[in-house]
């Protein structure tokens, strides 16, 4: 799993290794540190679907399929193959609401439903040893589609550009774990929450951060267009105590904990659950 990611961070650890020996050693190295997640989260968050304003008739068809996913159990077995149980929070019973638009039908009709994401988000979807794409949502998602009647495309975009990506129709929805704000809902249809999250910051035992007052003056990578820049835009008491006053803004999370582990930042901050996933993922090599 992860091989591309794991990959970039084998050579970002060799060449970490390599400067500690030519600085004689001293010290230790940010290869031999641990990842630590700080107790206190910047944002407690809900994970949803993104769907263009008016295509209700399809939201609602996607929320009642999950919700019978979860009253038969299916829904709770594809969450215990990625997180060790069922931790969604998808209701048992749904009544569709009454809708007169033909998004639905158009998916239908053109028997597939491409859902627009960033691929490298695991667990939620990322690429395999194989470049197949993979993950829960992804799971989901094809579960959904079979009973839908259509098959599921996964088109991975840029994040920064996903509104664009949905609003010119080159894809059906967003869903890579995609959190819900007062924003996004009055942008366009949001499915009912069916995952919890936080948004956290992660560190090195190395860098000295054991709490969010330690940030100061240090450099705090995130990834851009995420909910994270939103979190840290509603903390300007850590937000502006930062480097420069800001955060960091990268493309992806590999991205961002490349950057912590090679030293030219201090702390990420990034959804709790794709953190978990990633430093248990590397620390069971």
């Amino acid at each position: 799993m992860l091989c591309q990611m794991k990959k970039i961070f084998a050579a970002a650890l060799s060449a970490v290794m390599l400067l500690t020996v030519a600085l004689g050693g001293c010290g230790q190295s940010n290869a031999d540190a641990k990842y630590v997640i700080l107790d206190e989260a910047l944002a407690d968050e809900q994970y949803v679907i993104g769907f263009r304003k008016d295509d209700l008739s399809l939201k609602e068809e996607v929320n009642k399929i999950l919700s019978d996913m979860k009253a038969d159990g299916s829904l709770g077995e594809i969450s215990t193959k990625w997180f060790g149980s069922d931790v969604t929070t998808v209701p048992e019973t749904y009544e569709k609401a009454e809708t007169t638009d033909d998004s639905l039908q158009q998916v239908k009709d053109k028997g597939v439903l491409v859902l627009g994401l960033d691929d490298s988000f695991p667990p939620m979807g990322y690429r395999d040893d194989d470049q197949n794409i993979v993950g829960f949502d992804i799971d989901v998602a094809t579960a959904v589609c079979e009973r839908m009647g259509v098959e599921l495309q996964p088109q991975p975009i840029k994040w920064s550009s996903k509104e664009m990506e949905l609003e010119t129709g080159n894809v059906d929805c967003l869903w890579n774990g995609f959190t819900y704000s007062e924003e996004r809902a009055e942008a366009m249809a949001l499915s009912a929450p069916y995952m919890t999250n936080r948004q956290v910051v992660v560190t090195l035992d190395t860098k000295g951060v054991n709490s969010l007052s330690d940030l100061e003056g240090k450099e705090l990578v995130l990834q851009g267009g995420s909910t994270a820049v939103d979190a840290l835009d509603a903390h300007p008491e850590v937000k502006d105590t930062l480097l420069n006053g800001r955060g960091t803004e990268v493309d992806d999370n590999v991205t961002a904990l490349l950057d912590l582990k090679t030293s030219s930042a201090s702390a990420v901050l990034m959804d709790e659950v794709v953190a978990r996933y990633y430093i248990n993922t590397l620390s069971a090599e």
